[in-house]
């Protein structure tokens, strides 16, 4: 790369500009958390002029570090190679990440450090706080240590509890259990306890948008407190409220924090009380329960402790609500507006609600140091074809955290940003082998989403019926040549469920790959079906489009053709559900193929053409 000079005014570099090449898939430069980005000419005599960039004062020395261009050129890789090559820094985005996580305040890992640290006076209340709900509950007796017994040890956790804009909300201090020292079959015996799925509360939530119903929020505080315990534990004292002496110790009542059974105990117990209330658990998600009262439907969504409940009228929630709270100890949050992580966003006269994670995803582009620059239009180029990296190419992950991005970008595909699933599916299979190569296209990922920070998807009030969308890219993994399979489901405007997967075998031919995709949407569809009934709306035979004749004629007609008789039986199940009527195939046009995005790299157009189509802007 070209050299940094260093400028004459302080906390400014000066560097020469580079000529970019701006087709479909650059837009403008845009800023995120900061007034002014750089400027880029499309002069190519710009080369000899230079740009001032302003860069934060905690890291200017390290960016005089940063010599050489991360993402050279093919022709100046080529025209280096004659030259002896200095070794390879990091670019400047790995510096200002860098930057970005020391500014971040740091949350106590221990009771000491809570004591010592600046705000030592809030972390010594939400400690407090904690005790007291924990002796209010009655969750342990102090006893005399039983001789042979091992107690259990605890620790401290802490957290700053953050709202939808990022502002501190409030300091909370959790005891937990070190739960890694229990045995099997002597502290705990079964631990399963089910969440509700993400595509549950997005269907819920097209369902609220369409119907427009009161949507509030409650949360269950100390809510693994509440959970009964079958097996015999005793616990150390926490450290801070020791009383008695060292040989007392907490024989366990009630659940907590950080057993291996504890949140297996709050469920049941949950369950049971809501059960009692008349409620009944969906078969499709054990994590949605629906009850009648006074004619209407009431829905309640439990993750955990967090728990959203719905209806028509806003006295059947504050019903709901009341008798909750004369059970456990509850923080009514009111209406729904930031839900797991998710802001809730809604226009009640246009019947519509948005979700999506702009404060995540402003988090992220931030904290890999890519706040400022050229955005993306797509997420992945066209022309990128990713392949596995040599023993000689690998990425160095001191620097570089790719593992730990990509961690962050599947969260988001999974939740509000289905546009990004295709991108982010090619990225996670390269995690444990990453190159610059694979580093590259990441950061492709960041710059489109800091150009679409407040995209999220956008339920309304429609006429139309649940549709899905499958469809494959025939052998597309390089690597080991087999196909994508990508399917998509539409309910009131928005998408509900998606996926974007490599497919288990490699398949012969463009219509097996089809065949094969619409075999996993018909699986999906069929979960999708039982949902919708225990949500009360009933769905006949499903419609599912696909734009492959090939596919269409084998689900719809028992062919065993030379071309398709060994294709596994697992896939023709799909054409079983086709007669009995639970689904029906209908051929669209590649063009109006909204599930083409999750199977391979799209242009502008038809890209932006399926984000519309899913609710995604």
């Amino acid at each position: 790369g070209a050299a940094i000079e260093q400028a004459n005014t302080k906390g400014s570099i000066k560097r020469p500009l580079t000529t970019p090449i701006l087709g479909e898939e650059d837009t403008e430069t845009v800023s995120v958390g900061i007034d002014v980005g750089p400027t880029y000419s499309t002069d190519s005599e710009a080369a000899e002029q230079t740009e001032e960039i302003e860069v934060d004062e905690e890291v200017p020395d390290l960016l005089d570090e940063s010599l050489t261009d991360p993402e050279p050129s093919s022709t100046g890789q080529a025209e280096q190679s004659r030259y002896p090559q200095r070794q390879r820094k990091p670019p400047t985005e790995v510096y200002r990440a860098q930057a970005a996580r020391a500014a971040e305040p740091e949350e106590p890992q221990s009771y000491t450090e809570a004591l010592r640290a600046p705000d030592a006076a809030q972390w010594k209340l939400a400690m407090d706080e904690e005790m007291a709900s924990l002796h209010e509950n009655g969750t342990w007796t102090l006893e005399q240590q039983p001789v042979g017994v091992r107690p259990i040890p605890v620790k401290w956790v802490y957290k700053v509890k953050r709202d939808a804009l990022g502002n501190i909300e409030r300091y909370k201090a959790r005891l937990v259990a070190k739960g890694f020292m229990q045995k099997e079959g002597i502290d705990y015996n079964e631990v399963f306890a089910p969440v509700s799925k993400h595509a549950t509360l997005r269907t819920l939530l097209a369902l609220v948008a369409a119907e427009d119903l009161e949507l509030h929020q409650l949360d269950i505080k100390t809510a693994f407190l509440n959970g009964d315990l079958e097996e015999t534990i005793y616990m150390q004292q926490p450290e801070g409220y020791v009383e008695g002496g060292r040989n007392m110790v907490c024989h366990l009542r009630k659940s907590l924090y950080g057993l291996k059974q504890a949140p297996r105990a709050w469920n049941t117990r949950l369950k049971q009380e809501l059960e009692g209330m008349g409620f009944s658990a969906s078969e499709a998600d054990p994590g949605l329960f629906t009850a009648k009262y006074k004619g209407s439907t009431i829905y309640i969504l439990v993750y955990v402790d967090d728990i959203l409940v719905a209806a028509k009228n806003l006295a059947d929630v504050e019903h709901i609500k009341t008798r909750l709270t004369t059970i456990f100890d509850v923080r009514d949050l009111g209406e729904a507006e930031y839900f797991l992580g998710m802001s809730l966003d809604r226009n009640r006269q246009a019947k519509t609600l948005k979700m999506s994670q702009e404060r995540l995803t402003t988090e992220l582009v931030h904290k890999h140091g890519l706040k400022e620059g050229k955005t993306k239009s797509v997420p992945m180029s066209t022309s990128i074809k990713l392949v596995q990296a040599g023993e000689d190419n690998l990425l160095d992950k001191e620097h570089y955290h790719y593992s730990e991005l990509v961690g962050s970008l599947l969260y988001l595909s999974v939740c509000t940003r289905p546009d990004i699933s295709q991108a982010v599916g090619v990225l996670a299979r390269h995690m444990a082998k990453p190159s610059m190569e694979h580093w590259t296209a990441a950061k492709a990922v960041l710059r489109y989403l800091a150009g679409t920070l407040d995209c999220g998807i956008t339920f309304r009030q429609s006429n139309t019926a649940v549709a899905g969308y499958s469809d494959a890219d025939y052998a597309g993994d390089t690597d080991t040549r087999r196909s994508t399979t990508g399917f998509v489901f539409i309910l009131n405007g928005g998408a509900i469920t998606w996926s974007s997967k490599l497919q288990p075998t490699v398949a012969v031919s463009t219509t097996e790959a089809e065949y094969m995709a619409a075999a996993q949407a018909v699986r999906e569809a069929l979960w999708l079906k039982k949902l919708l009934g225990d949500l009360g709306i009933k769905v006949g035979s499903m419609p599912i489009f696909t734009d492959s004749q090939g596919a269409l004629k084998l689900l719809k007609h028992p062919i065993a053709s030379i071309r398709s008789k060994h294709i596994d039986v697992i896939h023709h199940f799909a054409r079983e559900r086709v007669a009995r009527k639970e689904v029906c195939f209908e051929y669209c046009s590649t063009e109006a193929m909204l599930a083409d995005c999750f199977t391979k790299p799209l242009p502008v157009r038809k890209f932006r053409f399926c984000c519309l189509g899913m609710g995604v802007a």
